[in-house]
């Protein structure tokens, strides 16, 4: 990006503005954290569930919008996040795209648009629209690579999935064995998390952040296809599975090294989109 008066950009589908949840909590950040490495200036945010014209004037005030997709565009859902590139200049980044036959049709007023994971990259391309493919935001989250983890107290340890919620929990009620919440602060979380030395994850960005930290893990199916197709990205769709009851039975002891690999690739790979984020800021 050229030297010069900052860029402004508005993140739209900020999701931690009313989803208290770790990886939203840590995905915001790290967006922050990126606009603020490529120069840009975040001069304003809007939930999923936004009022366009309460937004508008600082929409307006932007050089681009940037729609933070995340799990919140798939099988024809909020087809109001799409519609905002038809008023601004947009890009799409860091979501699924995943059976929305309806709505694909939006995707044309975007600028850029990557997901980050194939699966949905293919969809896209399969749909005559371009996409990059970039692993999610957190794989560079400054506030999660510098986490520094303690000695593991308990062998395996289990989450929750967005398809089955039974062992979830608040922020400040006792620990079941096993299972702990989605919906903590990120401190809460990655502590409990890596009290852990093996995981059972059926949440989409515990697979990130045990892929980061390097906790042995499985996977098990979410409400799309995003989780299996980060596994497959980094070349184990073998620990990945269609029920939280297989992928208990087959939690291994240690991670093939690229997961390792991709995770530490991931991060040149995210800051390389923000840099053309911001170029393209500069260039609209």
């Amino acid at each position: 990006m050229s030297q010069g008066v900052k860029k402004k950009v508005f993140l739209v589908n900020d999701t931690y503005l009313h989803n208290r949840h770790f990886g939203c909590e840590l995905v915001s950040s790290t967006f922050r954290e990126q606009f603020a490495r490529v120069g840009l200036e975040m001069i304003g945010n809007a939930p999923k569930d936004f009022e366009p014209s309460k937004y508008a004037e600082k929409m307006k005030a932007a050089d681009l919008i940037v729609l933070n997709a995340e799990g919140s565009v798939h099988h024809n859902r909020n087809p109001h996040l799409l519609e905002v590139a038809g008023k601004y200049p947009s890009v799409m980044v860091n979501g699924v795209f995943e059976e929305n036959d309806k709505i694909a049709h939006l995707l044309k007023n975007f600028l850029y648009i990557s997901c980050r994971e194939s699966l949905s990259a293919n969809y896209v391309r399969a749909l005559g629209f371009e996409s990059a493919v970039n692993p999610d935001v957190i794989f560079s989250s400054m506030v999660l690579r510098a986490y520094t983890k303690g000695q593991p107290t308990t062998d395996l340890g289990f989450t929750d999935s967005v398809k089955w919620r039974k062992s979830r929990i608040g922020p400040f009620k006792r620990k079941r064995k096993y299972g702990f919440a989605a919906e903590r602060s990120f401190v809460d979380y990655l502590e409990e998390f890596t009290s852990y030395k093996r995981l059972c994850i059926g949440r989409f960005h515990g697979v990130v952040v045990a892929s980061v930290l390097g906790i042995p893990f499985s996977s098990w199916d979410s409400n799309t296809w995003k989780t299996l197709g980060l596994m497959k990205d980094m070349g184990v769709p073998n620990l990945h599975y269609s029920s939280q009851e297989e992928a208990m039975r087959h939690v291994p002891e240690t991670m093939p090294d690229c997961v390792t690999e991709f995770a530490k690739l991931a991060v040149s790979r995210i800051d390389r989109m923000f840099e053309h984020i911001a170029d393209l800021a500069a260039n609209v």
